[in-house]
């Protein structure tokens, strides 16, 4: 396990500090558990993110061919 110090407004500090009641494994955990959050949040975002641009770039391709075309698909399909 690796250990990161950060450095926290007071206000913060004191609201954490309210909150678990003194506990600093409590309070380590916790903030420990909302970067967690946060980062999983941020790789979901840009996972969704880079589908839809997947989509975009799909729909943008089948617009472009000809109606009626054959030119698109994969070959060996028997179209």
């Amino acid at each position: 396990m690796k250990h990161l110090k950060l450095e926290l407004g007071d206000e913060t500090y004191q609201r954490l500090k309210e909150k678990f009641k003194g506990n600093e494994k409590a309070m380590s955990d916790f903030a420990a558990k909302a970067l967690t959050d946060e980062l999983l949040k941020l790789s979901t975002d840009k996972s969704v993110a880079d589908s839809e641009k997947d989509k975009a770039a799909l729909k943008d391709y089948l617009k472009s061919i000809k109606s009626g075309s054959r030119s698109y698909g994969i070959k060996g399909q028997g179209w």
